[in-house]
Formats: structure tokens, sequence, C-alpha cells
């Protein structure tokens, strides 16, 4: 299935979606907004937000759309079992903590020096599954080079204590020896299996996608210790060797059903074919080097290729991503919802039974709010998303409306 979008969009999202087009337009967007553009915007960002009341028509679901904080450039996202919400900050490699009531903490967790350039930053977040005996956090985030050190992509783990983040170790680094701003991945998540996830971009070069030997451009499995990591057993490609699966560009984020264990995956592509893929372990899911726009359709010559569940050209750069199995929007549950950075769309996809298959795609009415960034289903069954409206940010959540 192909889905080509046509939207009347703010002419800075036009701007955004154009620029992708050539390959590097999701970077330099980032970095218009961090050089402020469209400050009046910004400004506005301040004001009291009015929350609207919006229907699907579709399953005559009747929902509020709420600004829960003002943030910046909210990143990764996660619930504590208390309700409590940790958040990261692409800029300022901060994590921020909001209390279940929803009030900001004044002083970071934890702030790491991070290299914020283009997509590099804080960037991924993870609860421990076992958190209420471990305190352990889990963050990626571009350490800053040295005269002596590439910059890298880290896995930090620290332990929560307090409101305060506290003995942070370094799990896994992987260095950009090119010097490449761009295609860092960098989301971790854990499994229904108890396993930590974690997703790598190609840092610009596709040959890394099929290279088993390289860790970039891949989902990773690893078995956490006391002391770290090491390969799960099981692992498709050995015992010894962390990849889960392989081919991918940008997988900037990617999610668990919470009742299936299936995984999705959102994939960031060149002007062409951006994608929602269900990850099997061992599958390949195409980009390489000189790759063609293929859509849904096969590619030959690869063994074990996964087509994906959805195919995207022109690209809209899709982000946050979860399976909904919440409470709070019963006709929403076991679907599929995305967000896309190029127009700010909140889809929501109907899947087969089996999860395989992508039946339907809706677009849930926001208004002239974006969702860009992560996206996530709270305790209280709301759906919390990200968002960086011209240079400033905010937190924002759905919530039902019942008669």
């Amino acid at each position: 299935m192909h889905i080509s979008i046509v939207s009347v969009v703010s002419s800075a999202t036009q701007g955004a979606n154009a620029l992708h087009r050539g390959r590097r337009g999701l970077s330099v967007f980032v970095c218009l907004l961090l050089l402020g553009l469209g400050g009046g915007e910004a400004l506005r960002a301040q004001e009291p937000f009015q929350p609207r009341t919006f229907t699907d028509p579709v399953t005559n679901t009747t929902y509020r759309l709420e600004r829960y904080l003002l943030a910046n450039f909210p990143v990764g996202m996660a619930f504590l079992p208390d309700g409590t919400l940790l958040y990261n900050e692409k800029t300022t490699g901060s994590v921020r903590l909001v209390t279940p009531e929803g009030r900001l903490q004044p002083q970071p967790v934890l702030t790491l020096p991070t290299s914020a350039l283009q997509e590099r930053g804080m960037l991924g977040l993870a609860v421990d599954p076992n958190f209420e005996q471990t305190r352990y956090i889990y963050v990626v985030h571009t350490r800053e080079g040295t005269a002596r050190d590439f910059p890298a992509n880290q896995l930090v783990r620290f332990r929560l204590e307090e409101g305060r983040g506290v003995d942070p170790q370094v799990l896994a680094s992987y260095p950009i020896t090119n010097g490449s701003l761009l295609h860092n991945g960098g989301n971790v998540h854990f499994g229904t299996d108890g396993r930590l996830y974690l997703s790598l971009g190609d840092y610009g070069e596709a040959v890394h996608s099929q290279d088993l030997n390289s860790p970039l451009g891949k989902i990773l499995r690893f078995q956490v210790t006391e002391d770290g990591l090491i390969p799960a057993v099981g692992n498709p490609y050995g015992d010894d060797n962390p990849a889960y699966a392989i081919g991918f560009r940008n997988p900037f984020d990617f999610t668990f059903d919470a009742l299936t264990g299936r995984l999705y995956v959102s994939e960031v592509g060149p002007s062409c074919d951006d994608e929602i893929n269900l990850v099997l372990p061992g599958f390949n899911y195409g980009w390489r080097p000189d790759y063609e726009c293929v859509g849904t359709g096969l590619i030959r010559g690869l063994t074990l290729y996964a087509p994906p569940l959805l195919s995207f050209t022109p690209v809209e750069a899709p982000t946050g991503i979860i399976v909904y199995r919440g409470a709070a929007f019963p006709a929403w549950q076991g679907n599929l919802l995305f967000c896309n950075w190029n127009f700010g769309d909140l889809r929501r996809v109907v899947l087969s039974a089996d999860g395989t298959k992508a039946e339907a795609v809706h677009k849930l009415d926001l208004g002239r709010v974006g969702c860009r960034i992560d996206l996530v289903e709270g305790p209280d069954g709301a759906i919390y998303f990200g968002t960086v409206e011209a240079g400033s940010g905010a937190i924002m959540r759905l919530v039902p409306v019942t008669e």
C-alpha cells in the first residue's frame, strides 16, 4: 500500500517537507528551529493554551487536546510506575521530571555533556522493567567529541534517587568516526521479553546497514546485567552478535505491543519510502547502498527481506510510535499510532487481527498543533506527545470526553 499525503500546512512545515526531500530536511529544519526562526510563534507558545475538543468520525470517539506542560524540545518520554513522567531535552542534555500532579521539578534529574547539532542530542529514554527494585533509568545521548575522542552515541544507565540521577554508567558507546550529524536512530526500549532493545541509524553511510560486523543501521537486542550489557541469548545472528534485525537507515523510534510483544519501527527514508515496519528477528529491512524506491514491493537479492506495513512517498519523517492498549479510548485499542515530523500529523492505523497488516489509516484532528516527536501512553490511558512548534516546545495530551 502506498500512501501519498496532500495537506494544507503552515509555511514552516511546508519548508520542512521540501527540505526533507533533499535527504537532510529534518535535520536542517531542526537547526532552523534552534536558531529561533518564527520567534513570534515561539512567544505565542508561552501564552495559555485553550483546550479543544475533536471527534474521530470513524469510531465516533470524542477527545480533548490539552497542553500538559511547556517543555524544551522534548524527545524521549517515559512514565514511572507511580505516574511520574520523565522526558529528555534534546538540546540541553538534560533529563527532566514531572510529578504525577503535573508539576515540573525545577532542577534536572541529570545533565550529560551532549552534542545537539542537527540530529544529535539527548535522544532515547527508557525505564527499567524492574524499576521499583533497581531504580534504573536508561538514556541515549550524543557525547561531545574532544581532541582525543570522536563524538559518540552512548547508552547510559543511572539510578533515580529522590529526584536526582546518580552513578551514571556508560553501557555502550558507538563512535561517530565520519563526523556525521545525521541518522543517529538513538532510541531505547525494553521488550516484553525483558531484553533491552536499541535502535541505531547508519550514520549517513548505507553500507553499515548490511554489514553484520557493524552495529549501525540495525535494531540491537541485549541482556542487561549488573555489570552492563551482553548480546541476548537467541539473537538471530549468533549469541555473540547484538543484531536483532538489519537494513535500517534511521529508525527514529520503535514500540512493543504490550499484549502481543510485536515490535514496530518508524523508519525515516531518503527522498522516498518513509516506513512503518513490523520487525521480526533475523529479517532484513532493505536499506543499502544504491537503494531504489520500491514502496511495499519486494527487493530482489536480499535474504529474508521484509517489506514495510506502510510506505510514504512523498516523505513525512515518521517519529514517535505506540500500539495503544489503554482503557481511556476503547475504540482505539490495538491500533498503532504514530506522529510525523514534516506535517505534525497523528495517524491511527487499524491493524489486522494478527498485527501483520495495516488495514486502514486515519488522521486524528489536532487543529493547528503538531504531533512531531515522541508519543507515549500514560498510566491514565491518555495519549501524550511532544511538539516543538516554531522553536518552542510542549508536551500535549489527548484525554477522553464522555457524555
